[in-house]
C-alpha cells in the first residue's frame, strides 16, 4: 500500500498508485498539500491542525469565535522571543486587532497602517492561517517539527559561502540570519527542486510587499515624520552593506544571489526565525509550518525544542476550539518593530495589564556647551539646543520642570 495527498488537507489515503514523490506536480494537490505531506513523511505531526486559505470575512469570523484566556492572565514571556528580528488576531474587542502578518497581510483591511498604492501582486492569494480542526485541551503538543527539517545557522555555515565568511575576518550586520539566508539562497540556487527542503521554499511568499523596506516613495508617505523612516533607511544601507562584504570575499555570490534575492532572503528569516537551544547549543532556525502561526496577544501558545523527542514542539495554553485560528506571539514589541520586520501593526497595542510596548526615539546629548540637545521623533535633523547664557532660562524652566514637587527643587547653579 502507498501514499497519495487527499483532496483536503486533513491526511493522507490509500492509493495503489505510485508512491509519493514530494517534488511532483500532481493536479490532485496544491503546493501546500504537498508540503504538508513532505512534513508528514519526514516525521512531522500536526494532527489536529489544517492550513486555510485566509479570506477577508475570516477576520470577522475569528471575532466572534476566539477563546481568550480565562482571568486575563498574562504569560511570562521569557522563552517568546519567536524571529530575533526581534500575525494577526481578531480577539473578542475590536481593541485587539492587528493586522495580517506575513502569511496573512492583507493591505485592503481597514486595520492596515499603511495600504499600498499599487495593484502589483502583494501575494494575497497565497496566505494561509492555521487552525484547529478539533477542540484542543491546553498543554496539547499541537505541533512536532523533527531537527531535520529544520534550517539551522550551523547548516549554513558548512556552505561553501558560510565557510568562507567564517575564514574571513569580515563583520556583518546580523551573522545568525546571514548565515540562514546563505543556506537558503545557496541550497535553492544549487539544489533547486532536487532538495529536501524544496516543498517548504515552493510555500515562501515571493512578495513581500506588507514589509516598508519594499515600499515605494509614494507609500512611503504615509511614515512621513516618522522614526520608522529612518530606521528603514538603516536597515536597507545594511543588506547592502552586507551583500557588498560577502561578494568581496566570494566573487561567485552574485551568480547564487542578486542584492533583490538577498533582501528577501534577510525579511524572510527576520521575519520567521526562531532562537533556540538545540542539544544545549544556542542557534537560530527556520521551522517550517511553526513559521505561518500568526501573532495574538496574550500568547495562547508556548514552544521549545523539546531534546527528548529531538523535535520542535508547540503547546496549547489555554483551550483552542474546533475551526479556531491557532496563534503564536511574537512577542511583547512596539509597533514600529512588528511593522519593520514582520510586516504588520497591532491597532491596540496594548497588553491585558494596560502596559503600551510602543515606543518613541528621543536621543538625548550634550552640545558642547553644557547645554542639552534633543533629537526625537518630531526633530529629526534639528536639534534643539539649550547652550550658553541664551539658553539659561530656557533650562531653568527646564530643570524646574523635571524636578517639580521635589523638595526645595533644584537649580542650575546647585
Amino acid at each position: 500500500t502507498t501514499i497519495m495527498l487527499s483532496s483536503s488537507t486533513s491526511g493522507p489515503v490509500d492509493e495503489d498508485t505510485t508512491k509519493y514523490n514530494p517534488l511532483h506536480k500532481s493536479t490532485e494537490a496544491d503546493k501546500f498539500q504537498i508540503f504538508e505531506q513532505w512534513l508528514r513523511d519526514n516525521g512531522a505531526q500536526f494532527p489536529q491542525l489544517e492550513l486555510r486559505q485566509y479570506e477577508k470575512q475570516q477576520q470577522s469570523d475569528d471575532a466572534t469565535t476566539k477563546i481568550d484566556v480565562e482571568g486575563g492572565l498574562r504569560y511570562d514571556d521569557t522563552n517568546e522571543e519567536k524571529k530575533d528580528g526581534g500575525a494577526s488576531d481578531m480577539g473578542t474587542s475590536t481593541d485587539s486587532v492587528a493586522m495580517m502578518s506575513l502569511d496573512n497581510n492583507d493591505n485592503d483591511n481597514e486595520t492596515t497602517t499603511a495600504s499600498t498604492a499599487t495593484t502589483a501582486d502583494d501575494g494575497s492569494n497565497e496566505m494561509r492561517s492555521v487552525h484547529a480542526t478539533s477542540h484542543i485541551p491546553p498543554q496539547t503538543i499541537c505541533v512536532s517539527i523533527p531537527k531535520s527539517c529544520l534550517i539551522t545557522v550551523e547548516m549554513g555555515q558548512q556552505t561553501p559561502i558560510g565557510k568562507s565568511i567564517l575564514h574571513s575576518d569580515v563583520e556583518l550586520d546580523a551573522p545568525k540570519h546571514i548565515f540562514l539566508m546563505i543556506y537558503l539562497l545557496w541550497d535553492r540556487n544549487v539544489n533547486g527542486s532536487k532538495s529536501f527542503f524544496a516543498p517548504y521554499y515552493n510555500i515562501l511568499p515571493q512578495s513581500l510587499r506588507n514589509m516598508p523596506i519594499f515600499w515605494n516613495d509614494t507609500e512611503l508617505q504615509y511614515l512621513r515624520g516618522s522614526h520608522l523612516l529612518t530606521q528603514i533607511n538603516d536597515r536597507s544601507d545594511a543588506i547592502r552593506e552586507d551583500y557588498e562584504r560577502i561578494c568581496s570575499i566570494c566573487p561567485d555570490f552574485p551568480s547564487i544571489a542578486s542584492l533583490d534575492e538577498f533582501r528577501w532572503a534577510r525579511m524572510i528569516v527576520c521575519s520567521r526565525n526562531f532562537g533556540l537551544l538545540i542539544n544545549g547549543h544556542r542557534t537560530s532556525a527556520l521551522v517550517p509550518h511553526a513559521d505561518m502561526l500568526n501573532h495574538h496577544r496574550p500568547r495562547e501558545t508556548k514552544w521549545t525544542f523539546c531534546e527528548e523527542r529531538q523535535c520542535f514542539t508547540i503547546t496549547t495554553l489555554q483551550s483552542i476550539g474546533a475551526g479556531c485560528q491557532v496563534y503564536d506571539s511574537y512577542g511583547q514589541k512596539c509597533n514600529h518593530r512588528f511593522l519593520l520586520n514582520y510586516g504588520f501593526c497591532v491597532e491596540r497595542n496594548v497588553e491585558v495589564d494596560g502596559f503600551c510596548p510602543n515606543e518613541v526615539p528621543l536621543e538625548v546629548g550634550l552640545d558642547g556647551f553644557g547645554g542639552v540637545v534633543l533629537f526625537g521623533e518630531n526633530l529629526l535633523n534639528e536639534g534643539r539646543f539649550f547652550g550658553g547664557d541664551v539658553g539659561k532660562e530656557c533650562r531653568e524652566k527646564k530643570l524646574a520642570f523635571w524636578t517639580r514637587g521635589e523638595h526645595g527643587g533644584a537649580s542650575l547653579n546647585n
